[in-house]
């Protein structure tokens, strides 16, 4: 059996699926079985995530502002290595 845990910012009930369906299929092609696999999801509203000190709701607002594209501030945030992923133990 796979757990699957995964922190993402709030999604609609459509892509929430896609997300499910994508890290099943990922799974069962590495050798899982569809049936064990169980994804968990974990929706954190932007403002309660924080990096440097500030929320994402302010890093959002504040890019929408600069007219940069508000994607931006998040994709920073879920890039590797951005903060949007748990790092290895002692990494």
């Amino acid at each position: 059996m796979a757990i699957v845990r995964v922190e993402i910012f709030e999604r609609s009930p459509e892509v929430r699926e896609a997300i499910i369906r994508g890290i099943t299929e990922v799974m069962v092609a590495n050798g899982a079985k569809a049936e064990g696999t169980e994804v968990i999801i974990y929706e954190i509203a932007p403002t309660h995530w924080a990096r440097g000190g500030e929320t994402f709701e302010r890093r959002l607002a504040r890019a929408e502002a600069n007219g940069s594209a508000p994607d931006a501030a998040v994709d920073a945030a879920t890039a590797p290595g951005g903060g949007g992923e748990r790092q290895p133990a002692g990494g």
